[in-house]
């Protein structure tokens, strides 16, 4: 089956479903990750907002972000 076609099913779930579905993905990509230091990952995410917040690095749209990981794919 195609991503496509998994795609197209999976939209046609009903939204429980589809939230199932994506919790269930959502948390296979998160067990794949390697393991982070909390601290690492909390200096990193203060970094990132403050660059966004002083204009140093420019956010995306949610359809912006969307759009470039439909291209990505």
């Amino acid at each position: 089956m195609s991503t496509k076609q998994l795609t197209d099913e999976a939209m046609a779930l009903p939204l429980a479903e589809k939230v199932s579905l994506a919790q269930a993905l959502w948390q296979s990509i998160d067990s794949g990750l390697p393991d982070s230091d909390e601290q690492t990952a909390l200096r990193e995410a203060i970094r990132r907002d403050q660059e966004l917040s002083s204009g140093a690095a420019k956010g995306l749209s949610h359809e912006e972000a969307m759009q470039a990981a439909r291209r990505a794919i």
